[in-house]
């Protein structure tokens, strides 16, 4: 998919915040990110999943949200392209950044990438405990780019996550990821619990290494 807009700041000329798009933050004062930049219905159960991390983490938290009634895919910039000054900022003064992607698929499966390959290892093993399945990010979905701002944070590595949508299907009860089931939190099903728990695990091993 070839994007509409060059970048951020493309987007931000052309389109209207507030009836095209939003942003969400939660600083906590958290050495650790969590971001969903196609959220909203781009690639949706994105930012739900990743409010979720963060939130029971007690991370910061950053979402790009598509708000739309229809063509909401036209507001997709891709990582490398996405220059949003307020998402830079927090980047910079992170020692981990995760950023939440969906991706295409036939099945339930997490594809992870991004040159943080320590934390991937730990995210594997935290994922295929809980019964995940985890694969090694493809080209072009591999995050590896260094000026992906996934990579930006103070040890200019990140890991990106990409879900398959299956999977973030599956992360409502009802299977169901319109807006209203999405942002229903009585709906968000135990899947997605067990996700956001992995996570939350992988995380606390590296800080327990770093220290």
């Amino acid at each position: 998919m070839v994007d509409r807009y060059t970048s951020f700041t493309d987007l931000a000329q052309q389109t209207t915040e507030g009836e095209d798009w939003s942003i969400h933050t939660e600083e906590r004062g958290a050495p650790h990110l969590i971001t969903a930049i196609h959220g909203g219905a781009i690639e949706r159960g994105t930012s739900e999943v990743a409010e979720l991390i963060a939130r029971r983490g007690g991370y910061d938290f950053y979402t790009f949200k598509a708000t739309r009634r229809n063509k909401n895919n036209e507001l997709h910039v891709t990582s490398r392209h996405f220059n949003e000054p307020h998402l830079e900022t927090l980047v910079q003064g992170k020692r981990h950044v995760i950023s939440i992607h969906g991706c295409r698929g036939v099945k339930s499966k997490v594809y992870l990438g991004g040159l943080d390959h320590t934390l991937r290892e730990h995210l594997t093993h935290a994922f295929e405990k809980r019964s995940f399945l985890v694969e090694a990010a493809p080209p072009p979905i591999s995050g590896m780019h260094t000026d992906n701002f996934v990579n930006c944070g103070e040890r200019k590595k990140g890991v990106q996550i990409e879900l398959t949508e299956p999977l973030r299907k599956a992360f409502f009860n009802n299977k169901k990821f319109n807006l209203h089931n999405r942002e229903d939190e009585s709906n968000w099903s135990p899947v997605m619990i067990a996700f956001a728990e992995a996570v939350i695990e992988a995380i606390d091993v590296m800080n327990e290494e770093e220290e």
